[in-house]
């Protein structure tokens, strides 16, 4: 693989990694805009340099468990737009019957 591919592939997977700690950073622990920011950018860089180095049979001991969060974290974002996803598609087909379950449709259709 090229350079200019690598770093073409790895800036979209930085910038969601750097995205997604940051929100859990400063979410979930609390943490200001500035200490939250200077985390997810040592976390994101650290995830990108791990799976750079993975993926050229380097294997760092330090960089391992970076690279298993990168993979963590865009595996649950996939999980997640997959759900999503899913989960719209059963509200339109809700929707269509105007809110009501089976059941009710079942019971309506007895009281005619």
């Amino acid at each position: 693989m090229t350079d200019i591919s690598k770093i073409m592939i790895m800036t979209p997977i930085f910038i969601m990694l750097l995205v997604i700690s940051f929100n859990a950073l400063r979410s979930a622990l609390g943490f200001g805009r500035m200490h939250s920011f200077i985390l997810s950018v040592c976390v994101s860089m650290l995830s990108v340099i791990g799976i750079v180095r993975y993926l050229n049979d380097s294997m760092e001991m330090i960089l391992l468990p970076y690279a298993a969060l990168a993979v963590a974290i865009l595996l649950l974002l996939l999980f997640s737009f997959i759900g999503r996803s899913f989960k719209g598609s059963k509200d339109r087909l809700s929707n269509r019957a105007g809110g009501k379950n089976i059941t009710e449709m079942n019971d309506e259709r007895l009281r005619r």
